[in-house]
């Protein structure tokens, strides 16, 4: 008899607690096994019966062959994340609810790559036909074999003899893993965690945004450095959910700007994707961030916390876009582990920015986390999951750090939430017209109107950015990297508020539909505070009022008029 993976309400709390012992993380993983071999057994039922040109049946003989004889290596091979995201693209496919450029045998053909990776390693002798997709085979976890002359979708043939795997297309055969032409996985590791830094094979990014772009051996040794400086800063419970239930890193460009980026996915359990950090904390942040994500993913698989889907209608402190209440959930248990990291690096290595880190993001997730715990969308266990969150944030939020840390964590908490208020928000047009009635008619104000939720595209502010740039390297301290930085915003950092006041303005007059000089003299000017209330409201009745007479009104006035 079938039975489903469950687990103890003990469990779950050691989970929502932030950490999660060797029997919690063994479950996790145990379910996330179960739910890939599910899927494996849909790809079955749905290709039965059809004529394709490489079909499943040979593949799963030898899955199953090795399944007999190395259990272990076959679990590892498919729970890489690299199958997750195949296996998901193409029952996707099947079903309908997704596209993909090649033929559909090419799509489902390569769980015979999966197959040949599993038999390999468990020491089987083979032989099988495997898809050459656009000049490559991919054997996850192994490499990838280069074969140039194929321009779109072909057969090969993959055999092993004696211990020796080959891949042959044509006249042409690649011997595995010394000829030319072969591309392999490489490692980096250090404390036991010893992951896959993958950046050859074609499924190794769930976000399909980017082909795959070799590393360097420079770069793959700053990588392994990276890890081995950053690996003594993480905390235990983190170190080991790393070992337990993360295989890849997947190494991608940052962002716009240079900004780091980081990644997980449920398709892609076990995969870490993220930009180069610019220091060792930085990268143990990131691990610890994106662990969080991975075990929260495995949870879900087993426990719902929350209904999936609905409106994105959550203020995410973490994110310049409205979020839906499982997008919230993922981030304040990954902002929980971040949060946490702060806390005790402040400890182990006191500084002016382990403060700001640590006050900041406690803020952050502790309002989020409270705003979760009251959702309608939650579940039973997803209530008592945030419950618990939010008692252990608000315990840290006790904690008392630097004046400085403290006013600048404050400052850049208000600047991200004013900035989402300015840019997701529109006030009802009647209120807005009969405020600047009142305006124009030398009037106190009448009431505020209640502004409605109406997302709209976002980008990230140069001045987060900035205040972390300058807390990493204050004696050298450069803006070069960010094209949208202002001088207004300089001076604001630099802590003259009255000048950066005044360019605010002129920036403002300059491009009074940009939603980031408003908040800046918000922060700048005390009497403007109501730019980091309602500043939807402010914006609405200064264009109104330009538009009704042409004339320009002093915003620092106007929003003291609003906020009185």
């Amino acid at each position: 008899m079938l039975t489903s993976h469950r687990l103890p309400p003990r469990f779950v709390d050691q989970l929502a607690w932030g950490g999660g012992d060797d029997a919690v993380l063994t479950v996790l993983d145990d379910g996330q096994f179960s739910a890939r071999l599910v899927a494996l057994r849909a790809l079955l039922d749905e290709v039965s019966g059809r004529s394709l040109l490489l079909g499943v049946d040979e593949a799963w003989d030898l899955l199953v062959e090795a399944q007999r004889k190395s259990p272990g290596l076959v679990r590892e091979t498919l729970l890489l994340p690299q199958v997750g995201v195949w296996l998901t693209d193409v029952l996707r496919r099947l079903h309908g609810t997704a596209e993909s450029a090649g033929p559909l045998w090419a799509d489902v053909g390569h769980l015979r790559c999966v197959a040949v990776v599993a038999a390999h390693l468990s020491d089987l002798d083979f032989s099988l036909d495997v898809p050459v997709s656009r000049g490559v085979i991919s054997l996850p976890s192994l490499g990838v074999a280069t074969f140039p002359e194929v321009r779109t979708w072909a057969v090969a043939r993959a055999e092993r003899r004696a211990g020796v795997l080959c891949l042959s297309f044509g006249d042409r055969t690649i011997r595995v893993p010394d000829d030319e032409g072969w591309l392999p996985v490489r490692r980096i590791g250090a404390g036991g965690f010893t992951p896959l830094l993958d950046d050859v094979e074609p499924h190794r990014d769930y976000r399909a945004t980017a082909g795959p772009r070799r590393l360097t051996g420079v770069e793959v040794a700053l990588w392994e450095q990276g890890l081995q400086d950053a690996w003594p800063l993480l905390r235990t419970e983190h170190a080991e959910a790393l070992r337990a239930l993360v295989s890849t890193v997947v190494p991608v460009p940052p962002r716009n700007g240079g900004i780091p980026y980081s990644g997980s996915s449920a398709d892609a359990y076990g995969a870490v994707l993220m930009s180069p950090p610019p220091d060792p904390s930085a990268f143990a942040e990131t691990l610890t961030h994106e662990v969080q994500h991975t075990k929260l993913a495995a949870l879900a698989t087993m426990e719902p916390l929350c209904a999936v889907g609905g409106s994105a209608y959550c203020y995410a402190p973490w994110r310049d876009d409205p979020r839906p209440v499982s997008g919230l959930f993922q981030g304040v248990y990954a902002f929980l582990g971040v949060t946490d990291f702060w806390r005790t690096h402040r400890e182990t290595a006191p500084s002016e920015r382990a403060d700001f880190e640590f006050a900041y993001w406690c803020r952050q997730t502790a309002h989020a986390a409270r705003f979760l715990r009251d959702c309608d969308e939650l579940t039973a266990a997803g209530r008592r999951f945030a419950t618990i969150m939010a008692a252990r944030l608000a315990l840290w939020s006790r904690i008392r750090v630097g004046g400085a840390a403290e006013h600048a964590a404050r400052l850049a908490a208000q600047d991200h939430r004013a900035t989402w208020l300015a840019r997701h928000l529109t006030p009802e047009p009647a209120a807005v017209e009969r405020l600047a009635e009142d305006w124009l008619a030398g009037r106190p104000r009448g009431a505020l109107p209640v502004p409605a939720l109406t997302p709209r595209p976002a980008s990230p502010l140069p001045r987060m950015e900035l205040r972390r740039l300058l807390l990493r390297t204050p004696a050298g301290f450069t803006s070069d990297a960010f094209t949208d930085v202002t001088t207004a915003d300089l001076r604001h950092l630099a802590g003259d508020q009255e000048a950066a006041a005044r360019f605010y303005v002129a920036d403002i007059a300059a491009r009074p539909d940009d939603v980031s000089p408003w908040i800046g003299l918000g922060l700048a000017d005390p009497s403007a505070r109501a730019l980091l209330r309602v500043p939807a409201v402010v914006m609405a009745v200064h264009a109104e009022i330009l538009r009704r007479t042409g004339k320009f009104p002093d915003p620092r006035v106007l929003a003291a008029w609003v906020g009185s």
